[in-house]
């Protein structure tokens, strides 16, 4: 079997499922993540007067997992979390 049709295989215990093998370099590419969350009334003023310490109001609630996608495909949900002063996302569940 040829590397191109080990990379596009069909399950055969679920055939509507296709399995994707990545190779090398398929696996490294990049891709583009994003986690929007949701700011009422915030206006590029209140970006530009923003300061160490300013504590934003969002309409997400605390705890509740947010969208993350890459482009206008969703991937995962996940969480903001703080690691040595630094803000993370971690994945909490996979669509």
């Amino acid at each position: 079997m040829s590397a191109a049709e080990q990379a596009l295989m069909v399950s055969p215990h679920l055939p509507e499922v296709v399995t994707i093998k990545l190779t090398a370099p398929v696996a490294r590419l990049p891709v583009e993540l994003e986690v929007a969350v949701p700011v009422r009334d915030f206006r590029v003023r209140h970006l530009l007067a923003l300061e160490p310490g300013h504590v934003i109001e969002t309409q997400w609630d605390q705890g509740t997992d947010m969208p993350l996608s890459s482009g206008d495909v969703q991937l995962a949900w996940s969480e903001f979390e703080v690691v040595d002063a630094h803000l993370a996302v971690r994945v909490t569940r996979l669509v």
